[in-house]
Parts: structure tokens; C-alpha cells; sequence
């Protein structure tokens, strides 16, 4: 026991001293790092003030899946006769309109002369409805149909269910080539169950799939990375993309045709074609930069509406990067949405005059309206 009490003596000693040690280093540690503390407290501080009075300031918005409701043919869509705000994703709040059908805008099929049919470009993300393309210019009515992450399967429902109402239209497909073209062989978005294609099991022929779409949310998994790298580079993957591409306007050009319209595919690049360094990107994730060909989406797509009597414009003609939101990154902002109205106003006087072929140089957007308008190849 007295042996146990002594040596209990230099271990509080010891305790006491790691204390006293402890004490004397670290205030004038503390010292030193107070003015550190501070600032960064401040920035803290400075940093919710504005997130407050940010909140204060911006209208108030819906949450994105209010804005949605589920379709048993498409997978989802725009909820009808909406009038609120959204948030987009890493972005601001911006105005959306919705008609009786939950398309963007109010104008009906039936009072404008071009209808465009896609995905986010289509539906106007990222800008208020009442700056798109297809509401920017009151003499040049466009009916914009479509949704966030559409591929051009949707393109080609909603086009074979809007038949009837297309007689005597331009019909013109926006098809996003960052991501539509392998979305045409993927069996959900964004955890949405989709319509897609694929082979038939028994004849190889090309069919439209969707009697998995349901309410229930897709629970496998889905391939992630960016697969338009290796749609750019000849062979088998973008062989296979580009037969369900050939399949699915093959069907639409049909449709088009049947009730007098016309179908003209629209392409839309993704930023990183239109710069040097974007491309050397995108060669570089493709795996196969010596067969890279940033060109080669536009050119198969060229031949399939060219094969099936469909008209061809590709966006990497009319759009620059400075059409793009530079921070967002994805989607074309208020300039590129004027570039886009400018495209489709030559594509319908080249529709008007027997025939679209493309336009013949990218007219320049203004903000005064739409006095200069694109040359347009007889």
C-alpha cells in the first residue's frame, strides 16, 4: 500500500508539469492564432449574412419535383398550367409558364407554324420562359415540347402522339448530343423510368421499350461517366448508337410525312466541341485520341435524316461557347437562346419556300429584335 502511494506522488508530479507546460506553450500559441480565429470567423459570418439576405431577395421558388407528375407513356413531365419559380441546379431562380398540356409558354400547337420538340434546351432551362427561343420573338411563334432529361425517344412519342395537330409544320427536333444519343438505349433518368430502344430479342429489329415505365422509381444501376467521348470514335459503341438514332428518326420522319409535316433535326454540341481545348479534352477521356472525330455525331446523323427524308442543321455551325452559361456550364443562356430563335426563324422561311437544307451562316443575336435574318441555302 505505501509502496503504491509513493509511486502514485511522481505521476501527479509528473501530471501537474505536462499541465504547467501545456498552459505556458499554448497561450502564446493562442495568442498568435487568435487574429487567424477571427478572420475566419468573420468570413464566416460575412458568408450567412449574405446567404441571408440572398434568401430575403430571391422570389420564392417550388421545389423541382412539385413541377413534375408522372406520364405512363413518357416516364414524366412538366405539370400543367403552372406560373412559379425554380431553382435551377447551380444556377439562379427563374420563371416557369406552363400550358394546359404542362408545355413551356401559353401558345398552343395550333397558332404557331414551328413546334420544337426535346429535352432541357427544348423546355428552356435556365432562362425564364418568357426569354426562350420560343417565346423570345411576338412575330415568329415557336410551340416548345419538352422536358429535362428527355432523349429523342420522348422526341418521337410526343411527335407520333401530336400527329394529328402537326399537319402543315415544321417539326424540329433539338437533340442534345452530350447525352441524348446513348439516353435513347438507357431505361430510366435521373431515377425517372424512361422509354428507350433496343434490338428485338427474336429478329434483331429495332423496337420502342417501354412497358417497364411506372411510378416506382428505378432501383439498378446506371452507367455514369460521359459516353459521348466514345461515340466520337468509330466503332462498336457508336455503331450501336447511331442504328438506335437511325431507327428512331426513321420512325419520325415516317410520322411526319404521313400528316404533311416536315421533321428537321437541330443537333446541339456540347461546349467542349466548340473550343480547341475542349476537344483535346474530349479526345483525351475518349481513350482513343488518334480516332477521335468531333464531327462524327453531326455526319451519321447527317446520313440518317438524309436516308429517311428528314432535314439536318447542326448547332456546332450557329452556336459558340459564349452561347453557354459559363459557370452552369450545360445549357445555352439568354444569347444562345436569341441565336437558337434566329436558326429555327431561317429554317421555316427556308420550309416556307419549298425546302429546309440549313442556313448558310449563323445570324448575329441582338437584343432589338430580329431585323437581321439568316441567308438560307435554296
Amino acid at each position: 500500500m505505501k509502496r503504491a502511494l509513493r509511486s502514485a506522488v511522481p505521476t501527479r508530479f509528473t501530471d501537474a508539469m505536462r499541465l504547467f507546460i501545456a498552459v505556458v506553450v499554448g497561450i502564446p500559441a493562442l495568442v498568435l492564432l487568435l487574429p487567424a480565429i477571427v478572420a475566419v470567423g468573420g468570413l464566416v459570418l460575412f458568408v450567412r449574412c449574405v446567404r441571408g439576405v440572398a434568401r430575403l431577395l430571391e422570389p420564392p421558388f417550388v421545389p423541382w419535383k412539385d413541377l413534375i407528375v408522372y406520364d405512363d407513356h413518357l416516364g414524366w413531365k412538366p405539370r400543367a398550367n403552372v406560373d412559379a419559380n425554380y431553382l435551377a441546379e447551380r444556377d439562379d431562380v427563374f420563371r416557369l409558364v406552363t400550358d394546359a398540356d404542362g408545355w413551356p409558354g401559353t401558345s398552343s400547337i395550333e397558332e404557331c407554324p414551328v413546334v420544337a420538340i426535346g429535352d432541357s434546351f427544348a423546355f428552356g432551362y435556365g432562362v425564364d420562359t418568357a426569354r426562350s427561343f420560343a417565346c423570345i420573338n411576338p412575330h415568329f411563334r415557336i410551340k416548345a415540347i419538352g422536358a429535362p432529361g428527355y432523349s429523342m425517344v420522348q422526341s418521337l412519342i410526343l411527335t407520333e402522339q401530336l400527329a394529328s395537330r402537326l399537319e402543315g409544320k415544321l417539326v424540329v427536333w433539338l437533340v442534345c448530343l452530350e447525352n441524348d444519343l446513348e439516353d435513347n438505349l438507357s431505361p430510366s433518368r435521373f431515377g425517372y423510368r424512361s422509354p428507350f430502344v433496343r434490338p428485338s430479342g427474336t429478329d434483331g429489329q429495332w423496337k420502342l421499350v417501354d412497358e417497364h415505365v411506372a411510378r416506382e422509381r428505378w432501383r439498378c444501376t446506371v452507367w455514369a461517366d460521359l459516353l459521348f467521348p466514345h461515340v466520337c470514335v468509330p466503332g462498336p459503341i457508336a455503331d450501336r448508337v447511331f442504328a438506335a438514332a437511325d431507327y428512331i428518326i426513321a420512325r419520325g420522319a415516317t410520322c411526319c410525312e404521313r400528316v404533311g409535316a416536315k421533321l428537321v433535326l437541330f443537333t446541339i454540341p456540347t461546349p467542349m466541341q466548340l473550343t480547341e481545348q475542349g476537344k483535346i479534352r474530349l479526345a483525351t477521356l475518349s481513350g482513343h485520341p488518334g480516332s477521335f472525330d468531333p464531327y462524327l455525331p453531326d455526319r451519321r446523323i447527317r446520313e440518317s435524316c438524309s436516308r429517311h427524308g428528314a432535314s439536318f442543321a447542326a448547332g456546332l455551325e450557329y452556336l459558340s461557347e459564349r452561347d453557354y452559361k459559363p459557370l452552369e456550364g450545360i445549357h445555352w443562356n439568354e444569347r444562345g437562346h436569341r441565336t437558337v430563335a434566329h436558326v429555327l426563324d431561317g429554317l421555316y422561311r427556308s420550309f416556307t419556300a419549298g425546302g429546309v437544307s440549313g442556313i448558310a451562316s449563323a445570324p448575329s443575336a441582338t437584343s432589338h429584335g430580329f431585323a437581321e435574318r439568316a441567308a438560307v441555302r435554296a
